[in-house]
């Protein structure tokens, strides 16, 4: 009988901080606010324009032999609370230096993206982030009729919030540093840097 009385009181001990604590919230509303404002609301209540989201920022960074530097306008739709697919353009300036002869390209593409963010992944990174895209690039530069550049195809990993600054780091691999279907990019590793600013 002694153990059982013992017993009970080591569990009314162990419980009893969380039977004392107050949980006092205090609940803040914003004039034209739904909801609570901690919680992220389900994307299935907003509107087809508040999922829209635009942004661009910089791809494809490579320094030296090769060059490359790309720019990129695009569009996202917030598919799920997780998930933004969405479209771009990109501008990318392709520069590389062999046998005394240097060629220079500049490169109008669009792309296909996907971005899916992963709680275990988040864990991890902060705001991580799974991301993938698909690349057709045509060579703007006069004179280069024939030139061909293979179609990146992008696989990786990011960090950044949904809206605001990101950084990701891809691997392309659909890369060939062959002449002919040359990928676009200096590098089958890619960084790009940029998100959705509203």
């Amino acid at each position: 009988m002694k153990k059982i009385a013992f017993l009970f009181c080591l569990i009314f001990l162990a419980a009893a901080p969380s039977l004392w604590a107050q949980d006092e919230q205090v609940v803040i509303k914003e004039e034209g606010a739904r909801g609570d404002l901690d919680v992220e609301p389900d994307v299935s209540e907003l509107s087809f324009r508040e999922r829209l989201h635009f942004g661009g920022g910089l791809s494809g960074l490579s320094f030296g032999n090769p060059t490359s530097i790309g720019i990129s306008p695009m569009a996202g739709y917030l598919l799920t609370n997780n998930t933004v697919v969405g479209v771009g353009m990109t501008y990318q300036y392709y520069s590389l230096s062999y046998s005394g002869y240097r060629a220079t390209s500049n490169l109008l593409g669009e792309r296909l993206f996907i971005r899916q963010q992963v709680p275990m992944l988040a864990q991890l990174l902060g705001q991580g982030y799974l991301t993938a895209q698909v690349e057709n690039f045509n060579d703007m530069t006069a004179g280069t009729t024939g030139v061909g550049y293979s179609n990146p195809v992008l696989v990786g990993i990011g960090i950044g919030s949904r809206i605001g600054i990101n950084l990701s780091l891809m691997y392309d691999l659909n890369y060939s540093a062959t002449s002919g279907k040359a990928s676009p990019y200096g590098s089958a590793f890619v960084v790009q840097v940029g998100g959705f600013f509203f």
